[in-house]
């Protein structure tokens, strides 16, 4: 579908044709999805050479206090740790000192990128993501609720 102009949409400048770009130069855009009860951050920034890499990362929940359930605890760690020797290789994770495993992930995109193109990129993450949310979710972890203080991952 091609446009009469130029518009905003959130973060973004989307084209005539549909591509994004920054709506503010000098800033990467970002954004925010809400995926199975986890909040999910996408940030895309673009290189000298016009390719774009694709930023995205979810917490996994947060694992519970040994104060509050030591063996859903116990059994959170077990699960996490499966998680983490199955990861893909492109995956990064890390444990958050309030106990939330976050993974990471960045994926080379084509710039300038439409929308459809994006949502696409997203949702094969998305997708891959979901077996070990249903491990960590069958292991107790608790889902954490977005304060409203947590913003994107914007530069």
């Amino acid at each position: 579908m091609a446009f009469k102009e130029n518009f905003i949409l959130g973060p973004f400048s989307v084209d005539a044709e549909g591509q994004l770009s920054p709506a503010v130069q000098g800033v990467s855009p970002g954004f925010s999805i809400r995926w199975r009860g986890r909040v999910v951050h996408a940030r895309l920034d673009q290189s000298a050479d016009r390719d774009g890499c694709l930023h995205i990362r979810s917490s996994l929940g947060r694992i519970p206090s040994s104060a509050s359930d030591p063996a859903t605890r116990v059994a959170c760690f077990t699960a996490l740790r499966g998680v983490l020797n199955a990861l893909p290789r492109a995956w990064a994770a890390r444990l958050l000192p309030d106990h939330q495993p976050l993974l990471e992930v960045e994926t080379v995109v084509s710039l300038p990128i439409t929308v459809t193109n994006l949502v696409v990129e997203l949702t094969l993450f998305l997708f891959a993501l979901s077996p070990y949310l249903d491990l960590m979710d069958r292991a107790g972890v608790n889902l954490v609720t977005a304060s409203p203080d947590s913003t994107p991952i914007v530069s």
